[in-house]
């Protein structure tokens, strides 16, 4: 029986992989297929209400359940994470935040052989998601003070409060939208974008199924390395079946930055060394995929609240399941659409610069960590002129009092991870204590990682999959992480009016390890080495830049080496967003539609 074939194939069906099935399926003449490896939890409570986002993270039947490889620099520590394994991706699972990264960063992008990929056309993109799209937006109630009280400390501390999330250039406090809709439930690729389109008939949803690799053919008519043609993908379903599909036109990996370049891999592209090792057929030879791996390690210092006082509620008493205070969120939320359980409860943030840049001793204390040597193994398997590049990109942000280095997010409540990466649960402390969290992610890291398959074996899993992201591993990070978690411990910490509503000595960072005093910058680095995660922002794996560059994707997100293979999610951001990826990606998405329509003109079919 001759396999089924459709115009597109999409392997993937989350955030991106939703998008250009929606966008690409406009065109009724078009047929498309996306094949995603979950199940539909669409209507899951635990993904339409919004407080109630970090339910589904460990869990198996809607996450990938991943570890990294023990990381050297953070004690052989193997830290545990997850990714979207649903009708969405990790947009049915996230912490819905949205924003911009800054206009720096999308430029440096261009920069590196991406001409198309700047700023105007980069915000214009991210716009059509959710201005003149399906997907909304909403910047929740303030029905406590301290959203307040968060702006006017960082206002005490000079920073502006008055951002716009969008602009290209936050510097200070700002408050972060939802992705959530008018309805208060959660909006995402999976009800927006698919919403929008399920019943097209010439778009197809496969769930459930999960892609083994992408099958190759090299024409008589030119060498394999420059015409190597994507014909359709291996998959197998729910009940073990191994079956192929047709793709007429282009194979589009929208697996995002762990699987699509393990996908890639295990079909014959890739390090021709690696491969050979493990018996694959070699397509395409290019060293860099799964190369250049980056996420924001994040850390973070929770502090005791004065407590009992009107107006600065918590979510410990919610988080404890007391009966009362759930019961009372609970109706504010069915009947009225508002309260703690109708928002993310992450949406008051600050984008910072490098600690004290604007005076003498902070300037002194950068110029001393720059000059700090670079081992010569942070640039491994990195061509050198991105290596370079990424470095100066990163030092301009570094000495910049505009640009943010530090990404801060605050929250009245106990929030945290475990040093395996696991969540940490208020319930986990006895007592009624309440805190005020302040999380702190490292805006662009220098410590790049790789991923890479273990065997042939199509698995996602910790035994077939190699997860590197060298956390910490370029000496920089550790020095500007440290120094941000300083200042928000300290000198935010004991700045009014936030010092105000913070028990004096009281209790710090429960279940975490001792960190002695925040002053002590030795303490602070060893404190950040123990317990620092990461933010599952995973980025950088089949990047898009010029082949000198060690690109992975074109311009126009094309394999190099195929006609008629591209790749579109995270996995092609070459320099990390300052801020989570979400927004990005959507923005992203939507250029990857219009470019893939403009090479083929409706009139053109066939």
């Amino acid at each position: 029986m001759a396999s089924e074939a459709f115009d597109f194939v999409v392997v993937g069906g989350g955030l991106s992989g939703l998008v250009l099935a929606s966008r690409l399926s406009e065109n009724r003449d078009t047929t498309v297929l996306v094949i995603e490896s979950g199940s539909d939890l669409r209507d899951d409570p635990r993904v339409k209400m919004p407080a109630m986002w970090g339910m589904l993270l460990d869990d198996p039947d809607a996450t990938w359940q991943l570890k990294t490889v023990p990381q050297v620099a953070l004690g052989g520590r193997e830290v545990a994470f997850s990714q979207g394994r649903t009708v969405g991706g990790s947009s049915a699972l996230n912490g819905l935040s949205f924003s911009a990264t800054s206009k720096a960063n999308v430029d440096a992008w261009a920069s590196l052989g991406n001409p198309g990929w700047g700023w105007e056309n980069f915000i214009a993109a991210m716009d059509k998601s959710y201005k003149n799209g399906p997907l909304q937006l909403a910047v929740p109630d303030e029905d406590t003070q301290w959203p307040q009280v968060w702006r006017d400390t960082l206002s005490s501390l000079g920073f502006s409060t008055s951002n716009d999330p969008f602009s290209g250039h936050v510097s200070g406090a700002l408050t972060v939208p939802d992705t959530i809709s008018a309805s208060k439930e959660r909006s995402f690729s999976g009800n927006a974008y698919l919403g929008s389109a399920n019943d097209r008939p010439n778009l197809t949803i496969w769930t459930q199924t999960t892609v083994a690799k992408v099958l190759f053919e090299a024409p008589e008519n030119g060498p394999p390395s420059e015409t190597t043609i994507a014909t359709g993908v291996e998959y197998t379903t729910v009940d073990g079946q191994t079956k192929t599909v047709k793709a007429a036109r282009e194979v589009i990996l929208t697996a995002g930055s762990i699987n699509s370049p393990a996908i890639l891999e295990l079909s014959g592209v890739g390090d021709k060394t690696r491969l050979e090792k493990l018996g694959i057929k070699v397509h395409i030879d290019n060293a860099f995929v799964g190369e250049n791996l980056q996420n924001h390690p994040m850390c973070g210092v929770n502090l005791e609240v004065l407590g009992g006082e009107e107006g600065f509620e918590t979510m410990e008493k919610i988080a404890r399941q007391d009966p009362e205070a759930v019961a009372a969120a609970m109706d504010d939320y069915t009947k009225r659409q508002r309260g703690p359980l109708s928002r993310s409860g992450a949406n008051n943030a600050a984008h910072l610069p490098f600690p004290g840049i604007g005076n003498t001793t902070g300037t002194e204390n950068l110029n001393r960590i720059l000059r700090i040597p670079v081992p010569g193994n942070c640039s491994k398997n990195m061509a050198t002129p991105f290596a370079k590049a990424h470095e100066s990109f990163v030092h301009s942000v570094l000495k910049s009092p505009s640009e943010a280095s530090g990404c801060y997010l605050s929250a009245a409540a106990f929030a945290g991870f475990n040093p395996d990466g696991s969540r940490a649960s208020i319930t986990q402390f006895p007592g009624d204590k309440s805190y005020f969290t302040m999380a702190i992610l490292l805006a662009h890291p220098l410590s790049r990682g790789s991923v890479h398959i273990k065997s042939a074996t199509p698995s996602v899993s910790p035994a077939h999959l190699a997860i590197d992201p060298a956390y910490l591993t370029h000496p920089l990070d550790i020095e500007v992480l440290a120094s941000h978690l300083q200042y928000a411990a300290t000198t935010i910490a004991e700045t009014q009016p936030l010092a105000s509503h913070l028990k004096p000595d009281g209790e710090h960072n429960p279940g975490a390890p001792d960190v002695g005093s925040f002053r002590d910058m030795e303490n602070v680095k060893r404190y950040v080495r123990e317990t620092v995660v990461g933010a599952q922002h995973w980025t950088g794996t089949c990047s898009m830049m010029s082949r000198d560059m060690g690109g992975v994707v074109d311009p126009k997100l094309r394999l190099y080496g195929c006609r008629n293979l591209r790749v579109c999610d995270a996995s092609v951001i070459p320099i990390t967003p300052c801020t989570n990826s979400q927004a990005t990606v959507y923005g992203i998405a939507e250029r990857a539609a219009d470019i893939i329509k403009a090479d083929y003109p409706v009139a053109a079919r066939g």
